[in-house]
C-alpha cells in the first residue's frame, strides 16, 4: 500500500475551517456579510464571554426555504455564482460557498430561517459538522445563525485564543469597518446581553464616522473624491495631528469589501509622507471602487485579500487623492465650510511703531494652546513679539497665534529641498577651501557607494584615499551651520541603512536632517522683519500646519477661550 491516502471528511473540513475561521472575530464576519448579501435592513450581533461561548447574528434579511438551508450548508454551495466567468464578476461579500460548512465543522451550530411566503420557518442544528434536522419552527422573516462552543472539537486551536478583551476588541472592529461600509443597515452589537455599539441607518458616512471611530474622528476628518477612468477613490482623512500608534486607524475597502492590502497601506502612508512623527500612522477611511473584473478578490478564503489588475494606477489615485485633501489643509479653516478653496495663510503686517519683538515667559500663553484649528491670521494682525526667544506672538481677530519658529522653519526648508531635490540637485555652495574627513570602512564603502545621490543634496565629495574624502562644496542652506557635521551623520545614517531598502523614505530622512540642522533653532531672538518674512515663507508651503516630524507649526488660542481663562464666560 502506498504512503498517500486521502483524508477523512472529517479531517478535510477541519482543515478548511482553518483557512476561513481563525477567530471569533471571523465567524462574525462571515455571517454578518451573508446577512448584507441576503437584502437585510437591520443586523443584530450577540456575543458572550467574547465570542467563544456564543455567536449569533440575526437578520430580517430575505431568508430561506427548507432546501436552500440544507444546501447553504453544504461545502461549495453558494447561491452568488454559478459558473467560472463570475468570480470576475461579484458584486457580493460571499460567493465561494465554504463560510457555513467551515463555520459549522468546528462548533455546534444552529440556524433558523424563514423566507417570505413560507407559512413556517425551518430549524436546522449541525454540531462538529453532522446536520440534525431540519423541522419545521415559528420564526420571523431572516434569518438567524447561532454558533455556541467554537473550536469546542480543536482544542489545539482553542488555546491560541487571546483574552476575552481582546477578542471582543477584534469583533468589534470588524463591526465597524462593516458598518462604515455600509450605512443604509442598522448594527447592533451586544455582548453578554449589554448594548456595546449601535450604528443606526445614516444617509451619509460623514454621520458614521464619530461612531465607528470616536468623537475627535469625527471632527477632524475630511472628505475626498476622486475618479480616473474607471477607478474611483473616496474617503475620510484625518488631520496629521489624529495619529496612531499602529496602523488599526487605516481602514480599508475595494468595492465596499473590508482588506487588508499592503499596496493600499503603503498609498496611504506616501500621501502623508512628511507630516507625521516616527512611527506614527494616519487614521484614514478609504473606498477604492473599480469595475469588479479590474480587481481579483479570490485570493485567499477569508477574503482580506485582494489583487487588482492595474495596481500601479490604483496606487497613484490614492496618493494623489489623500494628498490632494492634505495640502488643502481643511482643519486650519474649521468653520470656514468643509472645502475650502483657500489653503494659504494669508499673510501678517507688521505695526510701523514696533520696532522690536516684547519678550515675556513662556507660561503666560502656551499652556493654554489648543489644537491647531482655525489657524487664520488677518491681513491686519500685528506681530506681537517672541516668547521665550522660540515662538513668534501674532494677534489674529479671533484671537493669538503662535508660530514654534524652528518648526515653521523647518517646514519651508524641507519643501524648499524636496523641489530641488525632485528636479536635479539641491543647491550647492563651494567652500574656499575644501575639507578632508575620515571615516570607518564602512562609512567610506557607502558614501562610495551614494556619491551621485550625495551629490543631489548638495555636497560634493571626493575619494582621496581609502578612508578619506575631500568635501568640495555643501549645500546653501547649511553653509553657515556646521554642514560637515551634518553629512558625517547623514553618512553614519546611510551605512546603516544595509540591504532590500526603500532609498525613497531613506532619502526623505536625510532630506528630513538637512531641514532640522538649516532652520532657525530654538532660543535664537528674531527681528520683526524675520518674523513677517518666516510667515510669508510658510503661507507658500503646500503643508503649513506641520513641521516634517509632525509637530504643529501653529497654535491658536481663540478670544473664545482666552474669556474662559479669565472668567468673562
Amino acid at each position: 500500500m502506498g504512503k498517500i491516502k486521502a483524508l477523512p471528511p472529517e479531517v478535510v473540513s477541519k482543515i478548511a475551517a482553518g483557512e476561513v475561521v481563525e477567530r471569533p472575530a471571523s465567524v462574525v464576519k462571515e455571517l454578518t456579510e451573508n446577512a448584507l448579501d441576503a437584502g437585510s435592513k437591520n443586523i443584530r450581533i450577540e456575543v458572550q464571554a467574547g465570542g467563544r461561548k456564543l455567536i449569533r447574528v440575526i437578520d430580517d434579511g430575505e431568508g430561506m426555504t427548507p432546501e436552500d438551508a440544507l444546501l447553504a450548508l453544504q461545502r461549495y454551495s453558494t447561491s452568488k455564482i454559478e459558473k467560472e466567468e463570475d468570480l470576475f464578476a461579484i458584486h457580493t461579500f460571499g460567493f465561494r460557498g465554504e463560510a457555513l460548512s467551515s463555520i459549522a465543522a468546528v462548533s455546534k451550530m444552529k440556524m433558523v430561517t424563514r423566507k417570505e411566503g413560507e407559512l413556517a420557518g425551518v430549524e436546522i442544528k449541525i454540531e462538529g459538522g453532522l446536520i440534525q434536522g431540519p423541522e419545521a419552527t415559528g420564526c420571523p422573516l431572516g434569518t438567524s445563525v447561532q454558533v455556541r462552543d467554537l473550536f469546542y472539537n480543536i482544542p489545539a486551536r482553542l488555546k491560541f485564543l487571546k483574552t476575552q478583551g481582546t477578542e471582543l476588541s477584534h469583533i468589534g472592529e470588524v463591526i465597524a469597518k462593516i458598518a462604515l461600509a455600509n450605512s443604509q443597515t442598522h448594527f447592533q452589537l451586544y455582548h453578554d446581553g449589554k448594548l456595546l455599539a449601535n450604528y443606526p441607518v445614516r444617509q451619509d458616512l460623514s454621520s458614521r464616522l464619530a461612531e465607528a471611530l470616536g468623537q475627535e474622528a469625527g471632527e477632524n476628518m475630511y472628505f475626498f473624491q476622486s475618479r480616473s477612468k474607471e477607478i474611483e477613490v473616496e474617503g475620510y482623512a484625518g488631520e496629521p495631528g489624529l495619529n496612531r500608534p499602529n496602523a488599526r486607524g487605516i481602514y480599508l475597502f475595494v468595492n465596499r469589501r473590508p482588506v487588508r492590502d499592503r499596496l493600499l497601506s503603503h498609498a496611504v502612508m506616501e500621501a502623508y509622507r512628511n507630516l507625521l512623527p516616527k512611527d506614527r500612522y494616519p487614521v484614514v477611511v478609504l473606498f477604492v471602487n473599480l469595475p469588479p473584473s479590474e480587481v481579483d478578490v479570490n485570493v485567499h478564503p477569508s477574503k482580506w485579500e485582494v489583487k487588482f489588475a492595474d495596481s500601479e494606477a490604483v496606487y497613484r489615485r490614492v496618493v494623489s487623492s489623500v494628498r490632494e485633501v492634505l495640502e488643502r489643509t481643511p482643519w486650519l479653516q474649521k468653520g470656514r465650510g468643509k472645502f475650502p478653496e483657500l489653503k494659504e495663510i494669508p499673510g501678517v503686517y507688521m505695526k510701523t511703531d514696533l520696532e522690536k519683538p516684547y519678550h515675556f515667559k513662556p507660561q503666560e500663553a502656551i499652556q493654554f494652546a489648543s489644537p491647531p484649528s482655525g489657524l487664520k491670521p488677518t491681513p491686519q494682525a500685528p506681530f506681537l513679539g517672541q516668547v521665550d526667544k522660540t515662538y513668534l506672538l501674532f494677534e489674529s481677530f479671533d484671537g493669538l497665534i503662535l508660530i514654534d519658529q524652528h518648526a515653521a522653519h523647518e517646514r519651508v526648508l524641507l519643501e524648499r529641498i524636496l523641489e530641488e531635490f525632485s528636479a536635479g540637485s539641491i543647491q550647492g555652495q563651494p567652500l574656499l577651501f575644501p575639507e578632508m574627513i575620515e571615516l570607518s570602512f564602512p562609512e567610506a564603502k557607502a558614501t562610495e557607494e551614494h556619491l551621485l545621490e550625495l551629490g543631489k543634496m548638495g555636497f560634493e565629495v571626493e575619494p582621496c584615499g581609502d578612508r578619506t574624502f575631500w568635501v568640495k562644496s555643501v549645500p546653501q542652506i547649511l553653509s553657515a551651520r556646521e554642514p560637515i557635521r551634518t553629512l558625517k551623520e547623514m553618512i553614519q545614517q546611510i551605512s546603516s541603512w544595509g540591504k532590500n531598502i526603500d532609498l525613497q523614505s531613506s532619502f526623505d530622512s536625510l532630506l528630513q536632517m538637512m531641514a532640522c540642522r538649516g532652520a532657525i533653532q530654538a532660543s535664537q531672538p528674531m527681528s520683526p522683519e524675520e518674523a513677517k518674512e518666516l510667515l510669508a515663507e510658510l503661507q507658500k508651503c503646500s503643508f503649513p500646519s506641520r513641521c516634517p516630524h509632525g509637530r504643529p507649526t501653529l497654535l491658536k488660542i481663540t478670544l473664545s477661550e482666552l474669556e474662559k481663562m479669565f472668567g468673562r464666560k
